[in-house]
């Protein structure tokens, strides 16, 4: 792997960490306005210098997540990030610059970090960011660059869903939606690690995937109603908890599936917004929609670390075996992006800063 470029700037600075003699340029992607992967732009910026309680992480690794998209369409946050912005809430590197306050970290760290989706303008797209040090976790040596890229976000993210919102037990059933992507593979192999009983959905080409990350039973839903498959494979009982990061053409068939007192998570829109539900309607068998957003449950830094070390832990014990499905570098970011929207992916997406 190679690494990413370091400007002199920083690259002699080692030493004083702080000081800036003249402004030095890095390269980023922008997001140039609202639309579709041609709106990405490679462009030049002036390198960030730390406030007093951030670091500055030369990225070696970028994750692509579909909030990214969503961000670059302007459907998420709300309201929408201003344009121009640098897109990616999640990358891994090396610690080059600290604030003067810092305490927990130092020059030449390797570190993984998530950047809330509404925090200012510095995002993982790019050679060098700015960030907090309390949304930054430590990297042990044992976990390289690109996999923690890859799994900080979705391991995270796969930690608080099947221990937070219904704690998953043995006898638990667990529908995933699109159960080959990145999130797809880590929900299925946790779950089952769980005891839980695994429904996978997926496109014909990826059913065999989905069969040896261990799904109990796999739906092509290319082909196939997930919901009477579903209740089939259920006896007619339903899903205890249904994980849908596809919004639109999912939601409905999650509600007429999800078991008496079930439980749907909603985190994404890959089809786009789903229709609205009424709330009331959700009383018939005791209903639960969730919207899940990462940021709420790692807020707190000891929480951040906590998911961190979890999955650290899960990917050395082999039971969670991240797999990288694309690497794009930063000028190819609309190709990235456009291989995570069109679903073509098995694993996680990520780019390699160090290729620019």
């Amino acid at each position: 792997m190679s690494a990413p470029r370091l400007s002199r700037g920083y690259g002699a600075r080692k030493s004083c960490p702080t000081a800036r003699d003249e402004d030095q340029i890095m390269k980023v992607v922008e997001v140039t306005a609202y639309g579709e992967s041609n709106v990405l732009a490679l462009v030049d910026r002036t390198e960030p210098t730390p406030a007093s309680d951030q670091v500055i992480i030369a990225n070696h690794y970028a994750g692509v997540n579909f909030i990214d998209i969503a961000m670059r369409r302007g459907w998420y946050p709300f309201p929408a990030v201003p344009t121009p912005f640098v897109p990616g809430t999640e990358g891994a590197g090396m610690v080059v610059a600290i604030g003067s306050s810092v305490r927990d970290f130092k020059i030449g760290d390797r570190v993984a970090y998530m950047q809330n989706e509404s925090a200012g303008l510095e995002r993982a797209y790019s050679e060098l960011i700015a960030i907090e040090a309390d949304k930054v976790v430590p990297l042990p040596d044992d976990i390289s660059f690109e996999i923690a890229a890859a799994m900080t976000a979705q391991g995270m993210t796969t930690h608080y869903m099947l221990n937070e919102i219904r704690p998953v037990r043995p006898g638990t059933t667990v529908l995933v939606h699109a159960a080959a992507g990145g999130m797809g593979r880590n929900l299925v192999q946790w779950a089952k690690h769980l005891g839980a009983t695994v429904i996978g959905t997926c496109s014909t080409s990826k059913v065999d995937v989905v069969n040896r990350l261990g799904a109990d039973y796999v739906i092509d839903y290319t082909r196939d109603d997930f919901v009477a498959i579903g209740r089939d494979v259920t006896n007619g009982r339903g899903v205890d908890l249904i994980i849908d990061g596809i919004g639109k053409t999912t939601l409905a068939g999650d509600l007429e599936l999800v078991a008496t007192r079930g439980n749907i998570v909603t985190y994404g829109l890959v089809s786009g917004e789903a229709d609205p539900v009424n709330v009331h309607h959700l009383i018939h068998r005791s209903r639960a929609i969730h919207g899940c957003d990462l940021f709420d449950y790692i807020a707190d830094p000891k929480e951040r670390r906590m998911r961190a070390v979890a999955v650290w832990q899960a990917i050395r014990e082999g039971w969670l075996t991240p797999q990288i499905s694309g690497v794009y570098s930063l000028e190819n970011a609309a190709a990235a992006q456009d291989q995570l929207i069109d679903r073509s992916n098995v694993g996680k997406i990520v780019i390699e800063i160090g290729s620019v």
